[in-house]
C-alpha cells in the first residue's frame, strides 16, 4: 500500500485542526497491515473514517479496511468494504479485482466471475487487466472449463507474453483437451522462461506418451519414446516421483 501524495496532504490539513492526528492514524493502520496485525489495522482504519469525511480518505481506509479483514478471512466483511469503496469510485479497477479475490476465497466463484469480467469488460486499466485474465484463467480451470481458459490465456498472453504459469495452465488446459502438440508447445513456452519449472518439465513428457498412444500407437518403442522419456527422468531427478510409473512402463523396459 503507497501512501497516495494528494491524500497525506489532505491528512496534513485535518490533522492541523484535530488533536488526533489523522496521519498517524493511516500510518499506523499501514505499518499494522504489513506486520500482520489486521485488528489492529481495522481499528486505525475505522478511526479515521469516523474522523475525516472526505471521499478520497473514506475509498481508501475501506479498501485498505477490506484487505486486513481478507487477512482475517472475514470475507464477507471484505466484499462489503469493496463495494463501499466502488460506490465512493466506479472507475477504480483495483478495488473490484479486490473484491472479486474476496468473494473467490468466500467460494462465491459467480460473483467473482463478474468483479473480473467487468474489469475486462472496461480495458482501461493493464495491469488490472492482466490481474482479471489470470483469474479467470484459475477459475475456469478449477471449474473444468477448458476452452474458456485457454481464451482466457490468449488474451493475457497480449498484455504479458512471458508469464511460465500461464503457459503451464494453457498446456494442462490443451492436455485435458486433448490437444497434445499444442500442450507440448505451451510447456515448451513455459521452460524457456523458467528452464527447471519441474511441473512443465513432467507434463511435457507425458503430453508426448500421450501424443504417441492417442494416435493408435500403444507399444512405442523406445526410440519414440527418447525424447518424452528424458523429460520424464529429468523431473525425477527434480524430485517429482508422479513420473515413476510412466518411467518404468515407457523407459526402462526392452522393448526395441
Amino acid at each position: 500500500m503507497k501512501i497516495n501524495i494528494t491524500l497525506m496532504y489532505l491528512l496534513l490539513s485535518v490533522a492541523a485542526m484535530s488533536q488526533t492526528n489523522p496521519q498517524e492514524l493511516y500510518e499506523a493502520g499501514n505499518l499494522n497491515f504489513k506486520s500482520g496485525n489486521f485488528e489492529k489495522a481495522i481499528e486505525n482504519y475505522t478511526e479515521l473514517m469516523n474522523m475525516v469525511d472526505e471521499k478520497s480518505v473514506q475509498k481508501t481506509c475501506y479498501i485498505n479496511r477490506g484487505l486486513s479483514y481478507d487477512r482475517m478471512k472475514l470475507y464477507d466483511l471484505a466484499i462489503t468494504d469493496f463495494t463501499e469503496a466502488i460506490k465512493l469510485d466506479s472507475t477504480d479497477m483495483a478495488s473490484f479485482i479486490d473484491r472479486g479475490l474476496s468473494r473467490m476465497h468466500a467460494g462465491y466463484l459467480d460473483k467473482a466471475k463478474q468483479d473480473y469480467n467487468y474489469v475486462v469488460y472496461k480495458n482501461n486499466d493493464k495491469r488490472m487487466l492482466e490481474a482479471a485474465l489470470y483469474w479467470l484463467a484459475r477459475i475456469h480451470y478449477a471449474e473444468g472449463a477448458f476452452e474458456k481458459v485457454i481464451q482466457n490465456c490468449d488474451q493475457y498472453f497480449r498484455i504479458n507474453p512471458n508469464d511460465p504459469e500461464l503457459y503451464f495452465i494453457r498446456g494442462t488446459a490443451n492436455d485435458m483437451l486433448r490437444n497434445f502438440q499444442q500442450s507440448i508447445s505451451d510447456y515448451d513456452k513455459a521452460i524457456e522462461i523458467k528452464p527447471n519449472y519441474v511441473q512443465a518439465i513432467a507434463n511435457r513428457g507425458t503430453a508426448k506418451i500421450n501424443l504417441l498412444t492417442g494416435s493408435g500407437n500403444l507399444q512405442p518403442t523406445k526410440k519414440e519414446t527418447k525424447d518424452a522419456c528424458r523429460d520424464l527422468k529429468k523431473a525425477k531427478e527434480f524430485g517429482d516421483s508422479s513420473v515413476d510409473d510412466l518411467i518404468f512402463v515407457y523407459c526402462d523396459r526392452k522393448n526395441k
